[in-house]
């Protein structure tokens, strides 16, 4: 799996370097767009290394990172926004999604949505690259969506790509930081959810006394 990644980075390095800030661009992108085939903890890293080398600047990167992704996060979110309501209506049952659930999903988002789009593109790997989704399904509003799609992509496009600076070509150094982020983070959701359904058995204990 390591040397499948390490491969993936390499190559990354070396095509996104022969791209220039274009590349930047449409791999942040399609990285936000496309949910699967340009995963982020591979492309922003290897801007991160290729800054080290003198290639890029980290504000150019940072700029056209953000750019990337607030443009296809929002590409993503009109598709839904357009035509995935309809089609889940039409053809959930097929996924095992019903018009109740969806129904539940508008009161989440109507009560949540700020928090949920907010923090939800914290999730590594690919899951916060679906952010966009339900939030479209939902049709959310349009600015509030814009307003927590940017503030919450920035942290950790920061994050990839400094590590992909302090590490350099020393491709363990990412990886193994990847790794541990990616436990921390399922650690930190676990105890969310133990103190989500705690808190909410506990207000249906006292709701009927």
């Amino acid at each position: 799996m390591f040397e499948l990644l390490s491969s993936s980075m390499d190559k990354a390095v070396i095509f996104l370097g022969a791209l220039g800030y274009a590349g930047v661009f449409w791999a942040s992108f399609l990285d936000r767009l496309t949910v699967f085939l340009t995963p982020a903890e591979i492309v922003l890293p290897a801007f991160g290394i290729l800054v080290s080398q003198g290639k890029f600047s980290f504000w150019l990167v940072m700029i056209w990172v953000t750019a990337g992704n607030f443009l296809g996060n929002l590409g993503l979110y009109f598709i839904f926004f357009k035509g995935g309501r309809l089609f889940l209506e039409k053809y959930g049952k097929y996924f095992l999604i019903t018009k109740h659930e969806l129904n539940h999903l508008d009161k989440w988002f109507a009560k949540y949505g700020d928090k949920i789009v907010f923090w939800g593109y914290f999730i590594p790997s690919s899951g916060r690259s679906i952010v966009p989704i339900p939030a479209g399904i939902s049709r959310m509003n349009l600015s509030k969506f814009s307003l927590y799609t940017f503030l919450g992509s920035m942290p950790l496009n920061f994050l990839y790509v400094y590590v992909g600076i302090r590490a350099g070509g020393n491709l363990d150094k990412i990886f193994s930081f990847l790794e541990k982020f990616n436990y921390v983070f399922v650690i930190v959701l676990v105890v969310l959810i133990i103190w989500y359904v705690y808190r909410h058995r506990t207000k249906k204990h006292l709701s009927h006394e």
